[in-house]
């Protein structure tokens, strides 16, 4: 366009069943995860952990500071390792942190509503004003465009789990 405008993008890649069960986990290259709101502050370490579905259940936000391997790339899961005959299963996201330097985590274990979402981004979920408030809201000057490199795989066995949690670890 002719004119500087503001530029927020977030990736929402929501998991369900079977990466979200009782007991399946987000696993995460996360170095911190504070609560978004008061509402996740309730059982805030754990997180990571899905429970049951549970009626009534209210969101919880996660803001996560990731940790980025040597090509600047951090990486986040949800994986099962309860599934029937002792498989295991999830899917991942990896994505240029320096490009989305911002990850947030939303988790929503409601009855009926039972769902995680794993989002990189460069803005955090409260919108706009926010952001402008914050001093974050990025923008695009004319003319300017970028590019976001993201990947998106399938963990469909205990070896290809084992080898996302490992490369979490290093």
């Amino acid at each position: 366009g002719p004119r500087r405008t503001p530029h927020m993008i977030l990736y929402h890649i929501n998991g369900g069943f079977p990466a979200v069960d009782e007991g399946s986990l987000f696993v995460s290259s996360t170095r911190n995860a504070a609560p978004r709101d008061p509402n996740a502050e309730v059982d805030k370490e754990h997180y990571y952990k899905n429970d049951a579905p549970t009626a009534g259940f209210k969101e919880r936000c996660y803001y996560h500071d990731m940790a980025a391997d040597k090509d600047g790339f951090a990486y986040a899961g949800l994986i099962n390792k309860n599934m029937p005959g002792g498989e295991q299963f999830g899917f991942y996201v990896k994505y240029n942190r320096n490009e989305l330097p911002i990850f947030t985590q939303w988790k929503m274990n409601g009855a009926r509503e039972y769902v995680v979402g794993m989002e990189p981004a460069n803005c955090h979920t409260e919108g706009r004003a926010k952001e402008r408030e914050r001093g974050t809201l990025q923008f695009l000057e004319p003319g300017e465009s970028r590019e976001y490199h993201l990947e998106f795989g399938v963990l469909a066995n205990a070896e290809e789990v084992g080898a996302f949690e490992e490369l979490i670890r290093e």
